[in-house]
């Protein structure tokens, strides 16, 4: 699986002064599989947006199959207000962005998936955590919109994103790789 975000806006992002958040994000993001034997069944995709060190919104995304060497594009829109209170140093990086009209924003996807082999079998349930790091969007429509996480000309620069196994999943092969080394090395395999 390979993930990249290929497109980012936001149009409405502000903080009232009882620190409320007013936002507008929409995220394009690729979902690349590259397996030429097994189809990917996603159950539950959930998108989730962070800045100054909380998380201020996340939504749900329809679940889907997906072929083998097939790509298939995600759009998680983001649009409310939610209650936000950076203090300290996030206040002053807050009010820093918001003079400059460009802001930090961290997308996140958590996933259950699970393969189905084209002998027909199906493989374990995992999850996932994709990662696609930090951006700096500006604010469309203001003073600097020249927009977003540019390379030149204002074009947004695709971001790939890193896939990480979730915690459970982790545990497990961490299980499994323990009994192999204790079979390897505790004679439970010598004959």
């Amino acid at each position: 699986m390979k993930f990249h975000v290929v497109d980012a806006s936001l149009t409405e992002f502000y903080l009232t002064n009882d620190d409320i958040l007013h936002y507008n994000l929409t995220a394009n993001i690729s979902v690349r599989n590259s397996n030429k034997i097994a189809r990917i069944s996603y159950r539950g995709i959930r998108s989730e947006a962070y800045c100054y060190g909380d998380s201020f919104t996340s939504v749900s995304l329809p679940s889907f199959w997906q072929g083998t060497k097939n790509t298939t594009y995600l759009r998680p829109i983001f649009q409310g207000q939610t209650l936000l209170r950076p203090r300290g140093s996030r206040l002053g990086d807050f009010n820093h962005d918001q003079r400059d009209g460009s802001y930090s924003i961290y997308l996140y996807l958590y996933l259950d998936t699970q393969l189905k082999h084209a002998g027909g079998g199906k493989g374990d349930k995992i999850g996932f955590v994709v990662n696609c790091g930090l951006f700096r969007l500006n604010l469309l429509g203001s003073s600097s919109s020249s927009n977003n996480h540019t390379g030149t000309a204002g074009i947004f620069k695709t971001k790939r994103c890193k896939v990480h196994t979730d915690k459970d999943y982790t545990e497990k092969i961490l299980i499994i790789l323990f009994i192999c080394i204790c079979i390897l090395f505790c004679g439970g395999g010598a004959g």
